[in-house]
C-alpha cells in the first residue's frame, strides 16, 4: 500500500478527489498518512481463510454501503476478491481491478484452478480492469478471465512509477562505498546482486545454484542479497550463502536504502518465475544498473532485450550462469546497458508521468459515469 497506492491517492487528493485507504494497517502506517486522509483498518491476511474472508468482505460492504464511493480500486489476490464482491454487492458504481500480475495457473495444478476462479470472479464483480502490462493483458484475455473491452493498459505499463529525485546519480559513487564498506565487499569486487523476497517463487534457487557454478571462472564476483528470507529456498543453499566469503544476505532493509544498495552492484539480477511488472527493474535502471532477468510477462517488458537488460527463460540454472559469467568477463561491454535503462524509465516510468496517467484514466472512468446518470 505505501509505495504502490499512497503517491497516487495524494496526487489524487491534490486534485479535488476525496480518498479513503484501506488495508490491513500497522500503528506505524496509519502515523505517516496525510493528515487528510481518511482510513479503515480492516485486519486481512495474504493467505486464504474462509471465516478471514466472510469476515472482511461483510466488513467491507458495511464500509462501502455506508460511505457510499463513486469509485473502490483493489489489487492483490485475497483483497481484491473481497472488496470486489463487497463492492459489487453494496452497488458501488465503478470497480476497478488493478491486476498487478496473474499466476501461472498450469504450474499450480489443483490449487491454479482454486486461483483461476478467485481470478475470474473478482474481474466478474469489477467494471474495469487494469492489467499491469500488455503482455499480462494479453495473458488474461487468453485464460478466459475477462473480455479485451473490459481491460485497458496505460502507457507502457506500471503501478506507479519511480520517483528518480530518490535515485541521485551524482551520489552513486558515495553510495556504492557506503553499502560495501558496510558488508566487507572489496572495491575490485564485481557485485551480482538481488533485491526482493529471497523465495522460490523469486528464482532464488536457481540464482544461487548458478553463481555456485561461476565461482571459479569469476573469483572477483560477489553475490549480494539484498531482503527477507521467507524460507522457501532450498535450506542447503542458504546455508552455503551463509557460510561462503563471496556472498551477502542483509536481510530487510528499508524502502530508502534501496538506492544505495542497488548502487553498490554491477548488474541485478531477478531469475522471478512470475512478476506483476517488477518495481524493483526500475529501481535499478534508475541507478543506471544493467540488469539480467527472466523472458516472462512484466520483466521483457520493463527492459529491452540486449539495450537495458538481457532476458533468459526462466527456470534454467546453465542460462542463468552463462549470462551471469559473460556479464563478469565482459563488464565494460555492459555499461551502456545501464546508461540505456537510466534513459527509459525517465521516459516511460517516472513518477510524474505514471501519477498523471493514473489520474487522467480515473477522470475518465467518472466522467463516463456521470454521463450516465
Amino acid at each position: 500500500m505505501n509505495p504502490f497506492i499512497v503517491p497516487q491517492m495524494q496526487y489524487m487528493r491534490e486534485r479535488g478527489w476525496d480518498v479513503t485507504v484501506i488495508c490491513n494497517m500497522r500503528q506505524s502506517f496509519i502515523d505517516a498518512l496525510p493528515e487528510d486522509f481518511h482510513y479503515y483498518n480492516v485486519p486481512m491476511q495474504r493467505s486464504f481463510n474462509l471465516w478471514t474472508a466472510i469476515k472482511c468482505t461483510w466488513r467491507l460492504y458495511c464500509i462501502f454501503k455506508n460511505e457510499k464511493y463513486d469509485m473502490v480500486q483493489y489489487a492483490a489476490t485475497h483483497a481484491a476478491l473481497y472488496s470486489s464482491f463487497a463492492a459489487w454487492f453494496a452497488r458501488i458504481p465503478i470497480r476497478v481491478h488493478l491486476q498487478w500480475g496473474i499466476y501461472n495457473y498450469s504450474e499450480m495444478r489443483l490449487a491454479g484452478h482454486f486461483y483461476k476462479f478467485v481470478e475470474w470472479l473478482t474481474c466478474l464483480c469489477s467494471t474495469d480492469i487494469r492489467p499491469v502490462s500488455h503482455k499480462n493483458f494479453d495473458v488474461a484475455v487468453r485464460e478466459g478471465l475477462f473480455k479485451p473491452s473490459k481491460g485497458k493498459v496505460l502507457g507502457r505499463g506500471g503501478t506507479v512509477g519511480i520517483d528518480l529525485s530518490e535515485y541521485p546519480l551524482s551520489q552513486k559513487s558515495q553510495f556504492r562505498s557506503i553499502i560495501r564498506s558496510k558488508w566487507n565487499i572489496p572495491d575490485d569486487a564485481y557485485v551480482l546482486g538481488f533485491v526482493g523476497r529471497i523465495s522460490e517463487a523469486k528464482g532464488n534457487n536457481e540464482l544461487i545454484e548458478a553463481f555456485r557454478m561461476i565461482c571459479r571462472e569469476c573469483p572477483q564476483a560477489v553475490l549480494l542479497l539484498v531482503g527477507q528470507d521467507e524460507g522457501s529456498v532450498r535450506r542447503d543453499l542458504m546455508a552455503w550463502v551463509n557460510d561462503a566469503n563471496c556472498a551477502v544476505l542483509t536481510g530487510p532493509v528499508s524502502h530508502g536504502e534501496i538506492p544505495h544498495y542497488m548502487a553498490a552492484m554491477d548488474v541485478l539480477v531477478h531469475p522471478t518465475y512470475r512478476e506483476g511488472f517488477g518495481m524493483v527493474l526500475q529501481e535499478a535502471m534508475a541507478m543506471e544498473i544493467p540488469i539480467i532477468t527472466t523472458d516472462i510477462p512484466g520483466p521483457s517488458e520493463v527492459i529491452e532485450e540486449g539495450i537495458s537488460g538481457v532476458l533468459i527463460p526462466p527456470h534454467r540454472v546453465n542460462e542463468l550462469a552463462e549470462a551471469m559469467t559473460d556479464f563478469c568477463q565482459h563488464s565494460e561491454q555492459y555499461a551502456s546497458l545501464g546508461q540505456n535503462g537510466r534513459a527509459r524509465v525517465e521516459a516511460c516510468f517516472s513518477r510524474d508521468v505514471m501519477l498523471r496517467q493514473l489520474y487522467e484514466d480515473k477522470e475518465e472512468l467518472y466522467n463516463q459515469y456521470s454521463s450516465r446518470k
